[in-house]
């Protein structure tokens, strides 16, 4: 599944390692990336939190979404 996760602040590629990695002009930083399962999602969100990082969003996105 496809998922798009939204953090505060610029951060290095090597930490989310199979992510695409957007860099916003707001200093937040927008994760998104096939994201296999919940264990899979669960171990990105615990490596947010390693990192003390701000957490603002999580989503999943449908599949009619990436056709448009």
């Amino acid at each position: 599944m496809l998922y798009e996760i939204i953090i505060g602040g610029y951060f290095h590629e090597a930490w989310f390692e199979g992510l695409t990695i957007i860099k916003q002009p707001d200093f937040t930083t927008k994760l998104r990336g096939d994201i296999v399962d919940q264990s899979a999602l669960y171990g990105v969100l615990r490596t947010i939190n390693d990192l003390g990082v701000e957490l603002l969003s999580v989503r999943r996105i449908d599949d009619e979404e990436i056709l448009k």
